[in-house]
């Protein structure tokens, strides 16, 4: 009698457990087609408002600035991440896409405002903020369980970079065949798309939070100023100082050589696919060097890709891309895991959004700096990037250079 209770309770913990296996994996593919359509909107969007703001004012500083304004929304990204933990993250996803939709549908009706267009691009940018760290830092750890949770981030970050190209790609091809506004309104249609798939997830609702909004900025920026986190996000700071909107000024460059907006978005895209391609190996590249080293290395790689890119030559410049998105794929998914490695899951909302505000808020900052170089030309044009990019060099090379040294911890 005894034998048989054991095998009726084994019996019940299996099927338990294959039915949690199978809600895991319906809620990640839900997640991943959500994000999916919402990175092809984003993307879709960092090539739409460039060319359609070049196109009505031959500017391109105005052009670069009108993009980067998107990325500015990262400066509150500490009271998003504050937010999210108060209210039901789907509801909070769902809403963040209803949002961006409102932008994009606005935006295609006030294409004649600049200082609509800017606002709108800004506006859009806080709904972005709020959908990237709800689905890929919140809602990910929260649905999917600690044994399949290494696999799931690397499918959707796969899937993110993917369908960056998938967003280059279309709008191009939108912006070419149909002209601006058709192409903002296949925008607002991925939004929606995204947020109706992300009504299907799960509700997570918010544990009883009782901390302050004082409090919880003091978290992120406790962590933040950690040595193992304070350097990484310096030395990527600088990076995205010196590339962060590198695809907005090729797009403004290439568009002053007369090259088509499809071929644009095709050289983007390509770029982005080798990118997302080696992204997937960079867990097999040097496994046996740290973390720290590869990344030092990764960087001094792509350093020369900045000569091709100062170069007059369109082909050129498109190789000298291509080699830095392999870089920047790379580098992507180490300092991720590195990050991964260093903060504990239940602070990784708040923590990975103070994290974020320096990163990614970097991002519009090199679209100012690229709009302050836009009257240069040639090697001119350039040379910050060169600057900054060797500045990110040193900073994490002497980093590198003093966990090399520091003694190993003495085994107990």
């Amino acid at each position: 009698m005894a034998d048989e209770t054991t095998d009726v309770l084994r019996a019940g913990t299996e099927q338990d457990g294959a039915a949690a296996r199978r809600a895991e994996t319906r809620t990640l593919r839900l997640l991943v087609v959500s994000s999916m359509l919402t990175k092809v909107g984003d993307w879709q969007l960092g090539i739409v408002v460039p060319l359609a703001v070049l196109s009505r004012t031959h500017s391109p500083a105005l052009s670069l600035i009108s993009i980067a304004l998107r990325g500015v929304a990262y400066a509150v990204s500490p009271l998003v991440g504050s937010l999210i933990d108060r209210f039901d993250r789907r509801f909070v996803l769902v809403l963040s896409q209803v949002q961006q939709a409102l932008c994009l549908a606005l935006m295609s009706v006030l294409f004649s405002s600049q200082v609509a267009i800017l606002l709108l691009v800004f506006l859009s940018g806080i709904g972005g903020v709020a959908s990237t760290i709800t689905g890929q830092f919140v809602l990910l750890p929260k649905l999917i369980g600690p044994a399949r949770r290494p696999v799931a981030v690397a499918k959707l970050s796969s899937s993110i970079e993917y369908a960056k190209v998938i967003g280059l790609v279309l709008g191009g091809a939108a912006f070419s065949a149909h002209g601006a506004v058709f192409a903002c309104l296949c925008i607002v249609a991925l939004y929606g798309a995204s947020g109706l798939v992300a009504t299907a997830l799960p509700a997570v609702p918010s544990e009883r939070h009782t901390s302050t909004l004082s409090a919880d900025l003091a978290i992120g920026f406790r962590w933040l100023v950690k040595p193992e986190i304070l350097w990484l996000v310096v030395t990527m700071a600088v990076v995205n100082l010196a590339i962060g909107e590198l695809e907005a000024a090729l797009i403004t460059q290439f568009a002053d050589e007369d090259l088509a907006a499809l071929v644009i978005s095709f050289v983007l895209a390509l770029g982005l696919l080798l990118g997302a391609l080696a992204s997937r190996f960079a867990p097999h590249v040097l496994p046996s060097w740290s973390l720290e080293s590869r990344l030092l290395l990764l960087q001094a790689v792509a350093f020369p890709s900045l000569v091709l890119l100062a170069t007059p030559v369109a082909a050129c410049k498109a190789v000298g891309y291509m080699v830095v998105c392999v870089a920047v794929g790379m580098s992507n998914v180490m300092s991720i895991t590195y990050r991964q490695e260093s903060i504990p899951v239940e602070l990784a909302g708040r923590v990975n959004a103070t994290i974020r505000m320096f990163i990614t808020g970097s991002v519009p900052l090199s679209g100012f700096i690229f709009a302050a170089a836009s009257h240069l030309s040639g090697y001119r044009f350039w040379l910050p990037s060169a600057v900054m990019w060797a500045a990110a060099i040193a900073i994490w090379g002497g980093y590198t250079m003093r966990v090399r040294q520091e003694p190993a911890p003495a085994e107990q």
